[in-house]
C-alpha cells in the first residue's frame, strides 16, 4: 500500500516507518495519488483532510491525547480514524480499521 506519512518529528517518523515495513511509506505534505495518509494534527493543518478526502484518500490522524479539539475537528472533516500519538506508533494494525 502507498501511504503518505505528515510528520515532522523525526524520532517519532522513524517510529511510525519501521511499523509499516512492507508498505511504499513517502513522507512530506503534498499528497500524489497514495492510498492512505497519516497526519500529525498538531503539525499540519486539520483542513487538509477534507481535500485529501475528496481525492479519495483514506485518513488517519492522531494528535495528543488531551488535544479534543482537535480530535473532534479532525473527525468532523471526515477522518477515517483518529487517535492519541500513543498509538500511531502501532500504524500497521491501525491499517485495517480503515
Amino acid at each position: 500500500m502507498k501511504i503518505l506519512l505528515m510528520e515532522k518529528n523525526l524520532i517519532l517518523l522513524s517510529r511510525i516507518r519501521s511499523s509499516l515495513s512492507g508498505h511504499e511509506v513517502r513522507t512530506g505534505w503534498d499528497h500524489q495519488g497514495e492510498e492512505l495518509v497519516l497526519i500529525n494534527l498538531e503539525q499540519f493543518s486539520p483542513e487538509i483532510i477534507k481535500s485529501l478526502k475528496e481525492k479519495g484518500a483514506k485518513v488517519i490522524a492522531y494528535c495528543g491525547h488531551k488535544r479534543l479539539d482537535l480530535i473532534n475537528l479532525a473527525k468532523e472533516l471526515g477522518a477515517d480514524l483518529v487517535v492519541p500519538n500513543s498509538q500511531i506508533i502501532n500504524a500497521a494494525e491501525l491499517i485495517s480499521k480503515v
